[in-house]
């Protein structure tokens, strides 16, 4: 079952946009370093719309060598098309990654009936589990909630849903009368303990990058029963997603890595690198949250 904090990785690059590998192992090697739960890799942090079909299916094969099944590996297999969806989740199935990860199709409007055919045939054309997502400040479509209900009772290998839309009664929604083994985690730094209080599973988070042990520490104190040292945690956690208004998502992360001293690179453009205000309003923020 999914449960735990997983970190939305980010994807280094060279000065030329470049993957570089080098600069994935280190992030791979230093996250797991921290104690993450598990590793998504090709996720939106990761600039997965600027990924070419061959550059995701690289980043899949080089983190499932790297993690060596150090800890669970998601894949994202989200694209404009069902066609390509199912051609990523066949390459990740053969890279040996332990989940698939599908925001919906993007430009397209699909109707909810739609969609349900969409994630149907992708459940059905691998046999490795398979987590929803909805991310609409960048996707621009959602799956319904009864659209997610739907597939969940139909397909046994639909295991979860990342929610990443920021709106906890949807949240509590995914959660009423869910299956058993269907995790509902958070995809927004803020809604961390909330969504563990509304009965969530854990999160995956773009923060993982930068500061884990923030996360796990929510996750731990939650666990525990001391909320109100959880709350002041969330509190700091919270901060950081505020700090990401600071320039075009994922360019803010970026900066925050390069800041620990790890490769992080330039965004792909037309994503811009933040420019020095910005990197020194984002150095106070980290400083302020006790990160750097």
């Amino acid at each position: 079952m999914l449960r735990g904090v997983y970190s939305a990785m980010i994807t280094p690059f060279d000065k030329n946009e470049d993957i570089d590998e080098k600069g994935v192992e280190s992030i791979i090697n230093w996250t797991i370093g921290k104690g993450i739960t598990g590793v998504f890799t090709v996720a939106s942090t990761g600039e997965s719309w600027a990924l070419s079909v061959e550059e995701k299916a690289r980043l899949f094969r080089l983190t499932v060598s790297v993690v060596n099944k150090r800890v669970p590996v998601i894949a994202g297999i989200g694209a404009p098309s069902t066609r390509e969806s199912i051609h990523l989740a066949e390459a990740a199935q053969k890279a040996g990654v332990d989940y698939l990860c599908a925001a919906p199709p993007s430009f397209v409007r699909p109707t909810q009936d739609e969609m349900i055919v969409h994630y149907s045939e992708l459940a059905q054309a691998t046999s490795v589990p398979l987590i929803l997502y909805n991310i609409p400040m960048l996707a621009g479509n959602v799956i319904g909630t009864p659209a997610v209900k739907t597939l969940v009772k139909r397909f046994p290998g639909i295991v979860g849903m990342k929610d990443s839309g920021g709106d906890l009664t949807v949240l509590n929604d995914l959660l009423l009368d869910r299956r058993p083994d269907f995790s509902v985690v958070a995809g927004i730094d803020t809604l961390v303990l909330p969504g563990l209080l509304a009965g969530s599973q854990g999160a995956i988070l773009s923060s993982a990058n930068v500061c884990p042990e923030l996360s796990l520490e929510v996750f731990r104190l939650f666990e525990a029963g001391r909320l109100q040292e959880a709350w002041a945690v969330q509190n700091r956690l919270t901060r950081f997603w505020l700090a990401m208004s600071l320039g075009s998502f994922p360019a803010p992360v970026k900066a925050a890595v390069e800041m620990l001293g790890l490769p992080a690179g330039p965004p792909r453009r037309p994503v811009a690198p933040l420019g020095q205000k910005q990197r020194a309003a984002l150095h106070r923020e980290l400083h302020t949250m006790r990160v750097l």
